[in-house]
This record gives C-alpha cells, structure tokens and sequence, in this order.
C-alpha cells in the first residue's frame, strides 16, 4: 500500500494538480481581497459624509452620493439590497420637505433632527468596512 502512495506522489502529474489546485485557491483569495479594498474604498467618503451629518444633523452630504451610492448597491449581496434602499428612502424622507421649516432668518432648519441622525445610523449600518 505505502508503494502505491509513494508511486503516486512521485508522480509528475500529482505535482501538476496540486499546483494548479493551489493557484485557483490563491487566485481567489487575492480576488477576493481586492474586492474587499475596492469597497472600503467606495464607501469611505460617503462614510465619513454621514458620521458628520450625525454629529452635525442641518450640515448636507455634497457631491454626487447617489452614484456612490448606486455603486455600492451593486457590490453588496443581494439579500442586503432590499434593506439597503429601504435606508436610502427612509434617509432621503428625513431630509425632505416635510421635515424642513423656515427659521427667523429667512433660512430653513430641520424640525426633527433625531430623524435624520437616526435614518443616518441606518444608512452606516450598510457601510461598514470589510
């Protein structure tokens, strides 16, 4: 038996399968990582956009964060998409007209800013780093 076993590993074509069995392995893990930076990447200035919107509830996030956020919609699984464009609307609500009222300085100030730091908790809840 252990001839058997040793005739088969001396073998150049078990050196050739194992070889290339542990590049797919190492192919993956290194595809898999890169995934993970470009997501980190992605989510890091929308991220940092909303921790400032918690800490300051009337301040607005600049830029074009819908395509950000389309973006990374499209990297999450599917199972957390429907909950994540639930806490894009749910975001956008607290934002709107309806929560908005006009100040003596002839500006407009938020009525409810517990809301928006709350849908803003919610929205970071789906950008965390990996």
């Amino acid at each position: 038996m252990w001839d058997f076993v040793q005739q088969i590993i001396t073998h150049p074509f078990f050196g050739l399968v194992w070889g290339l069995i542990g590049f797919l392995i190492g192919n993956r893990f290194a595809l898999d990582r890169d995934k993970r930076k470009e997501f980190n990447n992605l989510i890091e200035p929308l991220r940092h956009d909303l921790i400032g919107v918690k800490n300051h509830p009337n301040s607005k996030i600049q830029g074009s964060w819908m395509i950000t956020v389309a973006l990374i919609r499209e990297k999450l699984p599917i199972w957390k998409r429907k909950g994540f464009d639930k806490a894009i609307k749910n975001y956008n609500k607290s934002r709107s007209d309806e929560n908005m009222e006009r100040d003596n300085m002839g500006g407009f100030t938020y009525k409810d800013t517990t809301r928006i730091v709350d849908a803003a908790n919610e929205f970071l809840r789906y950008l965390k780093p990996k």
